[in-house]
């Protein structure tokens, strides 16, 4: 029986359309899933279809391998086509409104990066200039920041810049190789942000002190985890992501450069079934991340091709995307933006492509309720987890969305069901503690009678038990002195 039920299961998941399927990673699909307390991918409703896909841009020709791309605040998409020395202004269809090939007299080079101010104005890393150059929105030469003239920078530092924002503080932060770095207005140098904590190493520290001259030199100087993208949200939290670490890859940065984010795992850890590969595991490596108005977080992963939302407590919402050539699927995607209506823009830097994903119902509950509960509008929040739910009634997520509102509420009896249903022990046991502790305030007089009755039961059994026990012995005292 057991062998037939894990059979039907398995053929069931093949024709569910939300199930994951690994084929190898040349032809990795995985469509809509999340993640249950495990880590361990559960199929759930779709939550992105495709839109449209932009390739072929008619008279402007075809991407070559671009980098970056920005929904300004009108909605329309601009992209920094690198090896074609251009950046491209596009509607969401497709239709190329304007090229921009040259700024600050000079034809750009290269360009990695690209912004668009709520003001109008572009901004654009002329990575191979090594410059930033600025048009006003009509195209007319605006300024231009080189290297800033600072003594914090060494004689080998070059402005070869990847990624621009710019805060409403008027800072500039741009990402330069592994690190963030700030600018002024006036082209000065303010700093680097949110650099990580480097880990102390014994043995390190010991061929420091006592080493020799050539040991010390031996010695790998280790460097902080070094950020591959980031994003400034409507909040003005910078959000960043590290490419070569573990744990806590997804940042979000006060203006200090301290992280506010859960320091948690993102991502999946997938098997590698590509012929020949030196890794049998995959880990996320993040390329591009970004940040919606209502907080929601969507990160791109360039090695899997998958695409993972988050909410700001870490939570993740729904995991898809994949790599192969149907729509949907990747092979290296690097930039990933939002616009306004929530619709999900992927560049794919293999394809020459832009991949459209349009929300679907579903997902769009789910931001409404993640969105209602941040606000602490839990009685609100708690129609669209129900109606979340309606549709899959195993959406984890939504469960303990309604467990915690239910303990906001304290009715913990309701909270302790949902928690059952969403498999999360630890938000049970809090909860229980919490109903034992209710219980015990509500019915204190009869707790007190109950555990006196049992106190007094207890005693009179000892004291029955005594008695037995000492007529036992008197028995077998007699017994011994008739013999």
């Amino acid at each position: 029986m057991k062998r037939l039920l894990l059979l039907s299961t398995a053929f069931l998941l093949l024709w569910l359309p939300s199930a994951c399927a690994v084929v190898g990673m040349d032809a990795f699909v995985a469509d809509t899933d999340t993640a249950d307390p495990g880590n361990s991918f559960i199929p759930i409703p779709a939550v992105y279809e495709v839109y449209t896909t932009i390739k072929n841009l008619g008279e402007s020709g075809f991407m070559n391998h671009p980098e970056d791309l920005f929904l300004a605040p009108d909605d329309t998409v601009y992209v920094a086509d690198g090896e074609n020395n251009r950046v491209l202004q596009m509607t969401r269809e497709g239709q190329v409104l304007r090229v921009i090939t040259e700024g600050c007299g000079m034809k750009l080079k290269k360009p990695r990066g690209v912004y668009v101010h709520t003001d109008g104005s572009i901004w654009i890393a002329d990575t191979g200039n090594l410059r930033i150059v600025t048009l006003n929105a009509d195209l007319s030469d605006r300024k231009v920041y080189v290297k800033p003239d600072s003594s914090l920078l060494g004689a080998n530092f070059t402005f070869d810049v990847q990624k621009i924002f710019v805060a409403n503080t008027g800072y500039i932060y741009a990402l330069k190789g592994a690190n963030l770095i700030a600018l002024d207005e006036a082209n000065n140098f303010r700093g680097y942000l949110g650099a990580d904590k480097v880990g102390f190493s014994l043995s390190r520290f010991l061929i420091r002190l006592f080493g020799s001259k050539s040991q010390i030199e031996r010695t790998v100087k280790q460097e902080p985890a070094s950020y591959s993208n980031f994003f400034i949200g409507a909040d003005n939290m910078v959000y960043g992501i590290l490419s070569n670490k573990n744990t806590a890859q997804i940042r979000k940065l006060n203006s200090v450069g301290t992280n506010t984010y859960p320091e948690e795992t993102y991502g999946f850890t997938l098997p590698n079934r590509a012929a020949g590969a030196e890794k049998k595991e995959l880990e996320p490596t993040f390329s591009d991340i970004t940040v919606e108005d209502n907080g929601i977080i969507t990160v791109v992963d360039r090695g899997t091709g998958l695409i993972y939302q988050y909410d700001q407590d870490g939570n993740l919402l729904c995991c898809f995307g994949g790599q192969g050539d149907a729509g949907g699927l990747f092979q290296i995607p690097v930039s990933i933006d939002a616009d306004s209506e929530g619709y999900l823009y992927v560049l794919d830097y293999q394809n020459n492509e832009i991949t459209v994903f349009k929300p679907t119902h579903f997902i769009q509950l789910v931001h409404q309720a993640v969105t209602l509960h941040g606000e602490g509008r839990y009685g609100e929040a708690l129609v669209y987890w129900k109606q979340a739910l309606e549709i899959d009634s195993n959406y984890a997520l939504a469960h303990r969305g309604v467990a915690k509102i239910m303990g906001k509420q304290e009715d913990w009896e309701s909270a302790l069901r949902s928690y059952e249903l969403a498999n999360d022990r630890e938000g049970y046991s809090e909860a229980f503690a919490e109903y034992r502790h209710e219980y015990f305030r509500h019915h204190f007089l009869l707790v007190v009678i109950l555990a006196a009755a049992a106190v007094f039961c207890f005693v009179k059994l000892l004291a029955l038990a005594k008695r037995k026990a000492d007529q036992w012995a008197d028995d077998v005292q007699m017994g011994r002195g008739l013999k």
